[in-house]
């Protein structure tokens, strides 16, 4: 049941996502989402609005798939919503691909078939501590300020793409941790913290993630949230909450060559 609401929130991202892509472009002012007049000219645009409804909705079909299923296998599932961004897009602008981008998608699926896969059979599930919960939002914070700094000197539709992807990879760790701990023991100190976290890292990545919009494909957007996205997240809680702790050499080479090729297939999306 884990994977199904995982591919269905797939399909509800890729979808909000290409509404929202039209919703930004339609109007020239939500090209800066970080500007009150930017923020008011995506408010009222219906289109924009409706995705942001599926969106919204495909994250509830997510998080129930993070409570049935190991982060490490249903997160990268997303990358099916490659495969429905693609033919809308081509819908949209009536006209085929490009080979580059062809590419590119069938390596972000490749990589993450073969990552979600090896997860499957190396993977175990994430034990909750305060210990590790530090890590991630010190982490969280070097990163955000990192992200920051680089859209400063070199504010690309990729770089702002895959820093909003960095970021909904620790929205996904972090929502993870937070229902977790509130089903085992309530509302705790270990649900706030990473409650606060969940928010920092949410708010930063949508308002990049609009951004990225105004400046690249829908397909390069979606294509950092269900590649970047996933392997942030695995790599958060293989580190932090040893979910690859039991994992042999083999293993986890083929998982860092499976990723390796999905971010090479975004690098290519990102080219044409």
């Amino acid at each position: 049941m884990g994977i199904l609401f995982a591919l269905l929130a797939a399909v509800g991202l890729a979808v909000g996502t290409e509404l929202q892509h039209r919703g930004v472009r339609a109007d020239g002012n939500a090209a800066s989402p970080f500007t009150p007049k930017g923020f008011a000219a995506l408010l009222a645009q219906p289109v924009w609005l409706l995705g942001m409804v599926l969106i919204a909705v495909s994250i509830v079909l997510q998080l129930s798939s993070l409570l049935l299923a190991n982060l490490a296998v249903v997160q990268p599932l997303g990358a099916i919503g490659l495969l429905v961004s693609a033919f809308l897009q081509a819908r949209r602008t009536r006209r085929p691909l490009a080979v580059v981008k062809r590419w590119g998608i069938a390596l972000c699926m490749a990589g993450i078939a073969t990552f979600v896969i090896i997860a499957l059979v190396v993977g175990r599930p994430e034990k909750v501590s305060t210990g590790p919960l530090v890590g991630v939002l010190i982490t969280l914070a070097v990163l955000l300020v990192a992200c920051f700094l680089l859209l400063r000197v070199r504010k690309t539709a990729l770089a702002t793409a895959l820093s909003a992807a960095v970021m909904f990879g620790f929205v996904a760790t972090l929502a993870q941790i937070v229902l977790t701990d509130l089903i085992a023991h309530g509302i705790t100190g270990v649900s706030i913290a990473a409650g606060a976290g969940l928010l920092a890292a949410g708010i930063s990545g949508s308002l990049w993630v609009q951004t990225a919009h105004a400046q690249g494909s829908s397909t390069l957007v979606l294509a950092g949230l269900t590649v970047i996205d996933p392997l942030t997240g695995v790599i958060l809680t293989s580190v932090f909450f040893g979910t690859l702790a039991g994992a042999n050499g083999g293993g986890v080479l083929g998982m860092l060559i499976a990723g390796i090729v999905a971010t090479c297939g975004v690098l290519l999306v990102a080219r044409d």
